[in-house]
C-alpha cells in the first residue's frame, strides 16, 4: 500500500509539472523610475523566449495621470538579439469605469490597456515598445504569458 501511494504521488507530481509547463504563468516587469510615458516617449522591454514556447500574450497597462492618451504598443522579434523586425502592434483602449480595480479582485488603477496575442515563430527575443504621442504622463506595466503546444 505504501508503494502504491508513493507511485501515485510521483505521477501526480509529474502531471502537475507538465500541466504548468503547458499553460505557463503571467509575468510582469518590475516598475522602475523610467517606466512613465511622458509626452512623445517610448519605453522598451525585452522578453527572452526559450524552452519550446509557441504562443505569447502581451498586455500593457497604462495609468493616465494627466493629458490625453495616444500611442501604440509595438511587438518586435529577433533571432540574433541585435536586429529586430516589427511583427505586430496594438492601440491603447480605455478601460470602462467600474471594470478595473477592486470590482474584479484587483487593486489596480489602470485607465488604458493594449493587448497582443499571437502564435510565435521561433525567435530568441521579443521587444515590447510602448509609445505615446501628444501630452500625457502615464506609468505603464508590461505583462506577458508564454504557452506551449498551441496550434
Amino acid at each position: 500500500m505504501k508503494k502504491f501511494i508513493t507511485i501515485l504521488s510521483v505521477i501526480l507530481c509529474f502531471a502537475t509539472i507538465t500541466s504548468k509547463a503547458q499553460t505557463g504563468g503571467t509575468y510582469s516587469f518590475p516598475l522602475i523610475a523610467g517606466d512613465t510615458l511622458t509626452n512623445t516617449d517610448t519605453i522598451v522591454k525585452v522578453i527572452t523566449v526559450s524552452g519550446g514556447y509557441n504562443a505569447m500574450g502581451i498586455q500593457v497597462n497604462l495609468n493616465k495621470l494627466s493629458g490625453t492618451v495616444a500611442g501604440k504598443v509595438y511587438l518586435y522579434a529577433s533571432l540574433d538579439t541585435r536586429n529586430y523586425t516589427l511583427i505586430d502592434s496594438a492601440s491603447y483602449a480605455a478601460i470602462p469605469a467600474g471594470v478595473s480595480g477592486s470590482a474584479f479582485g484587483a487593486a489596480g488603477s489602470y485607465t488604458h490597456v493594449a493587448r497582443i496575442s499571437r502564435v510565435l515563430t521561433p525567435d530568441a527575443r521579443y521587444a515590447v515598445a510602448a509609445t505615446s504621442s501628444g501630452t500625457v504622463s502615464a506609468p505603464i506595466q508590461v505583462l506577458y504569458t508564454l504557452r506551449k503546444y498551441i496550434q
